[in-house]
């Protein structure tokens, strides 16, 4: 025999009437609060989730930024670099042709005085170019003490140098 204790005044061992409202509305008003709590603490997990990725993008970012950086600072020390060698390379071969010039002057081979007009055009080049080399060399970085490679996590063409930076 089952015996069921009703207490007017107390809604969690009273009957059906103890309180008020349906219990369907009372069902749905429980659901509606569950659900606006299901919603919020969702929104505050995105919300810390997204908080977290943007703190991790926002560091990954950082990161690419100084590596990028660091690498376009060695690309503008190359471009440097080899400014000054070309500079360098074309004084060169400037001085070269004038001293040709020069030779086929003195054994009268051809016009003389176009030579000698050549000639001087290219000491005059070679001259300029050496100030150019001059200039430009003040501006390459001194080159870093040699360490472990750096690793570039960029895809490449599949050869062994292209994933370290240059």
């Amino acid at each position: 025999m089952c015996v069921c204790l009703c207490l007017p005044e107390s809604g969690m061992l009273g009957g059906m009437d103890s309180e008020p409202g349906s219990p369907a509305r009372r069902r749905e008003e429980i659901d509606h609060r569950l659900a606006a709590v299901r919603a919020r603490l969702k929104e505050l997990r995105e919300r810390s989730r997204a908080s977290d990725e943007s703190q991790a993008t926002a560091s990954g970012r950082l990161e690419a930024a100084e590596r990028h950086a660091a690498e376009a600072h060695a690309a503008a020390a190359r471009v440097l670099a080899s400014g000054v060698e070309a500079f360098r390379a074309a004084a060169e071969a400037h001085e070269r042709v004038a001293s040709l010039h020069e030779r086929l002057a003195a054994a009268g081979i051809g016009e003389v005085t176009e030579h000698q007009r050549r000639a001087a055009l290219h000491r005059a080049a070679a001259a300029a170019d050496w100030q150019r080399a001059e200039r430009a060399l003040p501006l390459v970085p001194e080159p870093e003490p040699a360490g472990p490679a750096l690793v570039c996590d960029e895809p490449g063409d599949g050869s062994p140098a292209a994933g370290q930076s240059r």
